[in-house]
């Protein structure tokens, strides 16, 4: 068990009237199971309103709070939302599927606690029927046409107006954007809507008493054009089995939603096709030819029709790897490779630079063999002019330049080596060298 301590100090305070004391105490403070402050309280609202349920609770240390509907976990959805620390549970636009239990628990080391409270839906035969047959159509790349179904008179007389609400698909109510027009009116048009985009659109009735429940939702795309092809991830589970990721649009609206569909090579049609909604970006595939070779083919699509196509072969025999594709369809580089490919290049450099020294080198020996056997023969040998025969004087070499190999001509003392007679020859001195570089 953990304690915690809390010590106040003495404090001594004086001045020329006195002396003012302060006690010193200390005192220990053991975990505490939470205690509610204020618990949920169990309403009754009509359909189409919202309802909010607070619960605040104490306790050593600071509890944490969970809530559960009808005795399971409550996941947050578009008409469910948990603010501040989960301690306020709001339900908007309630329907005959929130109607439950929910349940608020506090929990700490020191212990649990729990509060109920149930949320009843009321029958009221005052308020209007939701609207019928609520169809849309895109008149262009920035507006879509909205009607619905005139209901009877009688039900007409006890209407005072609609309310049109709009969002883009994949965006949370909060960004919704809400239009209201007369309850004479059974068409709208949307303006200043974004091209190629698909939007959510549902639509109530309103009377003195209340909204209606809403019309079906129904789901309309701007003209403009089709989703760019979706980049993908394979991950390969087991030899039967293999993951696919995808990645989501940046902008909501920009995607309905996808197909994926996969073939076992070499079969030339693909199976299995499945359809998911825009939110959506993981499926497993399962079920398959062990070790066996399949192509992946991945569609983004809106209303507009279908995108371009993204296909990835995978091997299942290859447990346990993945591998991604760009919009192109095409594989990354293999890092590991490339590294493998550079010092291969290293090590046949290498060779190739020892190789050409040693040749270098025989070939030096083997000139200067030859040069040795001619000289023995003659009495003189070959020699060049003299630079005063050419009026010219040798100006010493400069340090730092470079000068092209010199052009000699050598005239002939000893006919020799077979030399011919007569017959004037030109040695040119080469200068080379070997410059190897090794690139990684």
């Amino acid at each position: 068990m953990v304690e915690h301590f809390i010590t106040c100090i003495n404090y001594i305070a004086r001045s020329e009237i006195g002396e003012a004391h302060s006690l010193s105490f200390s005192f220990s403070l053991f975990p505490a199971p939470p205690e509610f402050l204020q618990w949920p309280q169990s309403v009754s609202r009509p359909a189409g309103s919202s309802a909010v349920f607070t619960c605040m609770a104490q306790g050593v240390p600071e509890p944490h709070l969970i809530w559960l509907k009808n005795g399971k976990i409550l996941t947050p959805g578009d008409n469910v939302k948990l603010t501040n620390n989960n301690s306020t549970l709001a339900v908007t636009r309630i329907t005959t599927e929130d109607e439950a239990i929910y349940q608020c628990i506090a929990e700490n080391s020191a212990g649990t606690n729990q509060a109920s409270a149930r949320l009843a839906l009321t029958q009221s035969t005052e308020l209007p029927e939701a609207p019928q047959d609520l169809t849309a159509t895109a008149l262009s790349p920035t507006t879509l046409q909205l009607t619905w179904v005139q209901p009877a008179p009688e039900v007409t007389d006890g209407i005072i107006g609609y309310v049109l609400h709009i969002r883009m698909l994949g965006e949370p109510d909060s960004r919704e954007l809400q239009e209201a027009v007369s309850k004479t009116t059974f068409q709208h048009e949307f303006t200043t809507l974004e091209p190629a985009t698909t939007y959510s659109i549902y639509l109530k009735a309103y009377s003195p008493l209340g909204a209606s429940q809403q019309s079906s939702t129904v789901v309309a795309t701007t003209l403009g054009g089709v989703p760019i092809s979706p980049s993908f991830f394979t991950k390969v589970l087991n030899k039967t089995a293999m993951q696919v990721f995808w990645e989501l649009p940046s902008k909501s609206g920009k995607v309905e939603g996808f197909k994926l569909s996969y073939r076992e090579v070499p079969q030339p049609n693909f199976q299995g096709q499945e359809a998911f909604p825009g939110h959506i970006n993981t499926h497993t595939i399962s079920h398959l030819e062990p070790a066996a070779v399949y192509e992946i083919q991945l569609v983004a699509y809106n209303g507009n029709g279908d995108g371009a196509a993204n296909k990835h072969l995978v091997s299942l025999a290859e447990s346990g790897t993945s591998a991604k594709t760009s919009s192109g369809g095409q594989s990354p580089c293999n890092c590991k490779q490339d590294d493998e490919g550079s010092m291969t290049g290293i090590v046949v450099g290498i060779h190739t630079g020892m190789a050409c020294i040693l040749f270098c080198v025989l070939f030096l020996m083997f000139g200067y063999r030859r040069s040795f056997f001619c000289r023995k023969g003659t009495q003189d040998g070959w020699s060049g002019p003299r630079g005063g025969d050419r009026n010219q004087r040798a100006s010493p070499p400069k340090e730092g330049v470079i000068r092209m190999p010199e052009v000699i001509e050598l005239v002939p003392q000893v006919r020799t080596c077979n030399m011919h007679n007569s017959t004037p020859y030109t040695l040119t001195v080469l200068a080379f060298c070997v410059l190897w570089t090794g690139l990684v």
